[in-house]
């Protein structure tokens, strides 16, 4: 059978692919989210030159389906460190090679760290995974791991509870919110994981969650019951393209005000679902009881009117509104009358109007300012748009009376 045939029986799943040579020497290890349609890009005319040179001493291909994306980066790690394939050599000589590191504190933190850094590490036998090949393919893996296992990535344990304790993905042992024993249980769930035996981890998790049933810890037989049924679903995780910027926050909204004088003032509310924009979630407000150009004023009203619906919309795990202290703090009243809490993110234009200023609830996850300023440009745009729209529909009925 034909290489280029074989592909097309090759089922739709995630997962690894070998490629061999006539003497069965593994010449290349890869990864995909769909076997069947990587695979048969290496079928196309004007392939790279590199990979035609590979692609003429391939004589079979073998694949490896698995449950999901996140599982098959972590099982490509694992045979190319096996087989040390000659045409993955570029990767394999490659000085910034990612490692997934274990510290070895009370409440261990989970960080990423490259080959170049391994040399700072105090421990003569540090609990590492890798190599991996992909920065921002190992940390969207791990945001997805983090929601169903929460674990901390803070170099030095804070005494104040982060961002990520308010939102659920670290158990917040800075605050004694853990116990040592079950905080251990996550962090070997994730290490077996890593290992590839998600169905070890399964397995004890039904146990668990059996005997907290029988002993009517059903709070704990919940969180058990839902953590199982996360890595039973992790075909419908994904890691995401390079196109779009992950988050830890599931819902994020974004909101601005936009007025001249107070005339014509409207508000706007965005939606970035992890990390991408959802227009289907956008809302428009057009300003009701405030007078006079008051943009504090005008959010207290957009995000009173917002919650008055909190029971039909979902409820945001992170609020960023255009604007500083003044802003956050009215965001903040409205939460508490409404007794809710959420972190809440103000960005506001300097003093110079050169460099944004960030004014913060709670402390800010790293590597995601970029993100919120995403967010914040597009509540302007929007808001911008549908005040631009009443002034024109207000100028063209005043033409009309003429």
């Amino acid at each position: 059978m034909k290489l280029n045939n074989k592909t097309l029986k090759i089922p739709n799943f995630p997962g690894v692919y070998l490629m061999k040579n006539k003497a069965g020497e593994v010449i290349y290890i890869g990864k995909a989210t769909s076997l069947k349609e990587r695979l048969r890009s290496y079928f196309v005319k004007d392939l790279p030159l590199k990979t035609q040179k590979q692609m003429a001493e391939v004589a079979d291909i073998e694949t490896v389906a698995t449950d999901s994306a996140v599982e098959a980066l972590f099982l490509e790690s694992k045979l190319i460190k096996k087989h040390s394939p000659k045409y993955n050599s570029k990767e394999k000589d490659d000085k910034s090679r990612i490692y997934v590191y274990f510290t070895k504190d009370d409440f261990p933190a989970i960080e990423t760290i490259r080959e170049t850094d391994l040399a700072r590490l105090k421990e003569k036998k540090p609990t590492l995974y890798g190599p991996f090949y992909s920065a921002k393919s190992v940390s969207d893996a791990l945001e997805i791991i983090r929601k169903i296992f929460p674990f901390r990535t803070c170099r030095k344990m804070s005494k104040k509870k982060c961002l990520y304790g308010y939102i659920g993905l670290c158990s917040a042992p800075c605050m004694g919110e853990i116990p040592k024993e079950e905080y251990a249980r996550n962090v070997k769930n994730i290490r077996q994981f890593f290992e590839g035996k998600k169905a070890v981890v399964i397995k004890r998790l039904t146990k668990e969650c059996e005997q907290a049933s029988a002993e009517m810890k059903y709070e704990l037989a919940a969180k058990l019951r839902d953590q199982i049924n996360s890595l039973n679903h992790l075909t419908r995780a994904y890691i995401i393209s390079q196109d779009d910027q992950p988050s830890v926050f599931n819902r994020i909204e974004g909101y601005d005000i936009s007025n001249i004088s107070g005339a014509f003032a409207t508000g706007s509310m965005v939606v970035f679902s992890s990390g991408v924009s959802d227009k289907t979630e956008y809302r428009k407000f057009k300003i009701k009881s405030v007078k006079g150009a008051n943009d504090v004023a005008m959010l207290k009203e957009v995000l009173s009117r917002r919650f008055e619906n909190r029971h039909v919309w979902a409820r945001p795990d992170l609020i960023i509104v255009d604007g500083g202290r003044a802003q956050v703090n009215v965001v903040l009243a409205v939460l508490k009358k409404n007794k809710l809490k959420i972190p809440v993110i103000g960005i506001a234009k300097g003093s110079d109007r050169k460099r944004d200023e960030i004014i913060t609830s709670q402390i800010l996850p790293r590597g995601e300012i970029r993100l919120f300023k995403k967010v914040r440009d597009e509540a302007h745009r929007f808001a911008r748009g549908y005040y631009e729209k009443l002034h024109r529909r207000q100028y063209q009925l005043k033409g009309k009376v003429r």
